[in-house]
């Protein structure tokens, strides 16, 4: 079977110009390399209104949507609750992913905010993916017929990401 793939990248920054949207270059050579379709890239601010009509346009026409970006612990990043909600899933704290983020922040010798911990909140019944180069964990999930992969923005993060932990999703 065939499959079409839309990767969705969330940030103003990139509207913006701010930076190069490498995510998606990133992920589109992968993706062609497991035989997949990207038929669409679409980038989206961090506006909740506007990243809603992003993913429903997104769910009509592919059965892969890969996020990349908001994530992370502010108030901007967004893009687990907008998915969360488009597909009906409540999101659930895990304290495994909460162990890791205060482990990175010992790790690295800083102090850790308690806004850091909202990254530990994740669509119920999705795969963890977990994050071995940065604080936000990505997630998985199948619903509605659509594979959903939430990956972090950074590119340091969303490349290792993409190939260590959503590559062996896809091909299992």
């Amino acid at each position: 079977m065939s499959h079409s793939v839309e990767i969705l990248s969330v940030g103003t920054e990139l509207l913006l110009g701010n930076i190069a949207n490498l995510d998606a270059q990133i992920l589109s050579q992968g993706l062609s390399e497991l035989g997949l379709n990207v038929f669409w890239h679409t980038v989206v601010g961090d506006n909740p209104q506007r990243a809603k009509e992003a993913v429903a346009i997104a769910k009509e026409r592919a059965d892969i949507i890969i996020t990349t970006g908001g994530l992370g612990p502010t108030c901007d990043d967004l893009t687990k609750n907008v998915l969360a909600e488009a597909f009906g899933k409540e999101l659930i704290f895990h304290e495994e992913c909460a162990q890791r983020i205060r482990a990175y922040f010992q790790r690295i010798g800083r102090e850790m905010t308690d806004n850091n911990l909202q990254q530990a909140m994740l669509p119920e019944g999705c795969t963890v993916l977990d994050n071995d180069w940065g604080t936000a964990p990505g997630c998985a999930f199948f619903a509605e017929g659509v594979h959903v992969i939430m990956l972090p923005g950074p590119p340091s993060e969303c490349r290792p990401m993409f190939q260590y932990r959503a590559r062996p999703y896809l091909l299992s």
